[in-house]
């Protein structure tokens, strides 16, 4: 398999002051669904506008298809967008939407005709071909801007913040027909979140940006289960971050000293030796147990259970642990049910769960707690 799109040293600025993407450098494959994850700011929309050919960058190369676009305008780069505000045309039909790019390219009467109609059933639009978009809800708005992107044929199809502006039950449907749709066109797929759950539900890839640098590339199981650094780790999925110091290794675990006591962490693959360093100890929420599972496993705590959040399939329990650190333990309902606010529980995890993190972020200058607690 090919690369579709290959980005080296890309450096944008705005302005003088503002360094939007700061030498970022990733290869998409061909026919890859490949998920760009950030906070706002971060550059992922910055970095699309550049390969849509709407934004100029100041240096570096990219390259689409093999060929080098330094200068190639947006009608000529095989490639489509759906902005995040889908920009449909309200004085236009629908059909007239999704016929716009076929016409701009000098394609003829019948042949726009079986395109459009083609499109709108694979967006499940089939008959509103001409109503107003004035009359169309937001999903069926976004399908027809989603309509108009694939119409064209283009080799990838970039997909800005598509979903964040419809109700939660309809990004659900929308998430399984963009799912649907990648297997159907068997084109490259490139999409931009700042949702982890969009972010790992759709990608074949993800890519964790921070403020134009790249965190972490790699499958969503990769980064969720091996992040690379605190940022990963704290920017996909919820986790329990606690900063803390190697004391020692047995062989088989690191102890690791942190405000609430002492920890312990297997040792992972190809882990260098952290003994004395700086560390974020992380355990994912679904690893935590609740008394009665906590006998055999290796580390316990015991925590003041503090507030809870339910939803649906588990109930994520929060616990203060000696009133400086609140642990997140997702306990399904019917166990959660038997838990009293107030009360203190013994929590614990396996040390083979845990994950220590010593680098906070590939942004120099940083440290660990910043990262943890945002600042």
């Amino acid at each position: 398999m090919g690369k579709i799109v290959q980005v080296k040293d890309l450096v944008k600025w705005y302005g003088r002051t503002v360094l939007a993407l700061n030498k970022v450098s990733f290869d998409i494959d061909e026919g890859d669904f490949f998920v760009i994850i950030g906070p706002s700011g971060c550059g992922k929309s910055t970095l699309m506008k550049i390969m849509a050919g709407i934004l100029d960058y100041n240096s570096g190369e990219l390259y689409i298809n093999g060929k080098n676009m330094k200068g190639v305008p947006p009608h000529e780069r095989e490639i489509s967008m759906m902005l995040e505000t889908y920009a449909v045309f309200p004085h236009m039909s629908v059909f007239d939407n999704i016929a716009f790019g076929l016409r701009m390219l000098g394609k003829d009467k019948e042949y726009i005709k079986h395109k459009v109609k083609e499109a709108l059933e694979l967006v499940q639009m089939s008959g509103f071909e001409n109503r107003s978009p004035l009359e169309l809800s937001g999903g069926q708005r976004q399908r027809v801007a989603l309509a108009r992107s694939i119409v064209i044929e283009p080799k990838v199809l970039l997909l800005d913040e598509p979903i964040s502006h419809v109700d939660y039950m309809l990004q659900r449907k929308l998430m399984e027909e963009f799912k649907i749709l990648h297997r159907k066109l068997a084109i490259t797929f490139v999409l931009t979140t700042h949702v982890q759950e969009h972010a790992l539900t759709l990608a074949d890839t993800m890519m964790v940006m921070n403020t134009g640098v790249i965190e972490q590339i790699g499958k969503p199981d990769e980064i969720y289960g091996r992040p690379k650094t605190v940022f990963a780790a704290r920017f996909v999925g919820d986790i329990n971050l606690i900063p803390g110091e190697v004391s020692s290794f047995t062989g088989k675990e690191y102890i690791v000293k942190t405000e609430i006591g002492e920890l312990k962490s297997a040792v992972q693959n190809n882990e260098p030796n952290l003994v004395g360093k700086r560390v974020a100890y992380a355990i994912r929420p679904e690893f935590i147990e609740v008394e009665n599972h906590v006998k055999t496993i290796e580390n316990k705590l015991k925590g003041k259970f503090v507030r809870y959040y339910y939803h649906g399939k588990y109930v994520e329990c929060v616990f203060s642990v000696k009133g400086s650190v609140e642990v997140k333990a997702s306990v399904p309902p019917e166990k959660a049910i038997n838990l009293q606010l107030d009360n203190e529980y013994t929590i614990g995890w396996r040390s083979r769960d845990s994950i220590l993190l010593k680098k906070p972020s590939v942004i120099e200058g940083l440290n660990i707690e910043e990262v943890i607690y945002g600042k």
